[in-house]
């Protein structure tokens, strides 16, 4: 009995390995391959298939403005007028005209400055804050020889009689005087104080207004001849700043 068992198990031994001899091997390529997992995409049904995909712009970098200053406009200096016996247009703020001699003049504080355009060739003359006729008044009175300037500061003595200031023991107190003539006037132009402090000399007040004399020759120099014409005005000056 044992016997028998033995040999059916070495038969049942031998069929085994006889079987596996005679399988064939096993390729690499006949490997089990796993396959991919589906992958679920949702899909939203709801989204309009014609809208157009929103495109975000990128933000744009800050671009530096340089900024210009204006150029200051030029500070246009005003113009300095000498006297210099012409007169030019805007030197003089205000004018009038006595018996036929145009009258010029500006003022500040300080000082008062005249030009005098006269009709004739020979003297010209202005006197200020007269009292009867001559009488009292500061005279400046000048004419043109050889283009040459002669000017004078006189005092009214009388009515119809002045005299240099020097004369009496007064000074002459113009400050700066200038002047030119041509075939048919005679300009001159000067500056005086207001206020020289000469007895011989009226003093002026800024804002004040003034009676003048005024008279000229035709023809004549000389600080004494009888004029040609001769009138009476008044002036105003303008007040101190």
């Amino acid at each position: 009995m044992n016997k028998v068992l033995l040999i059916l198990v070495g038969v049942a031994v031998l069929g085994a390995a006889v079987v596996l001899i005679l399988l064939p091997p096993r390729d690499s390529a006949d490997a089990i391959v796993a396959e991919p997992s589906a992958v679920e995409v949702a899909v939203d049904e709801t989204a309009d298939e014609t809208a157009e995909p929103v495109v975000v712009e990128p933000e744009p970098e800050p671009v530096e403005v340089e900024v210009v200053e204006p150029e200051p406009e030029p500070q246009v200096a005003p113009v300095e007028h000498v006297v210099d016996g012409t007169i030019a247009e805007g030197e003089y703020p205000h004018k009038t005209t006595v018996v036929g001699v145009d009258v010029y003049w500006r003022n500040n504080a300080e000082q008062l400055r005249v030009g005098l355009v006269s009709p004739g060739t020979g003297y010209v003359a202005i006197g200020f804050d007269p009292e009867v006729q001559m009488q009292g008044a500061n005279m400046i009175i000048g004419f043109m020889q050889e283009g040459e300037l002669h000017i004078r500061d006189d005092y009214g003595t009388q009515t119809i009689a002045h005299t240099q200031d020097t004369n009496r023991g007064g000074s002459d107190n113009i400050l700066a005087s200038a002047g030119s003539e041509w075939p048919d006037q005679t300009v001159i132009e000067f500056i005086i104080p207001l206020d020289s402090g000469d007895a011989y000399d009226k003093p002026l007040v800024a804002g004040n207004t003034y009676p003048i004399l005024v008279s000229y020759h035709d023809l004549r120099d000389g600080f004494s001849a009888r004029h040609s014409g001769r009138g009476a005005g008044e002036i105003t000056l303008d007040a101190a700043e």
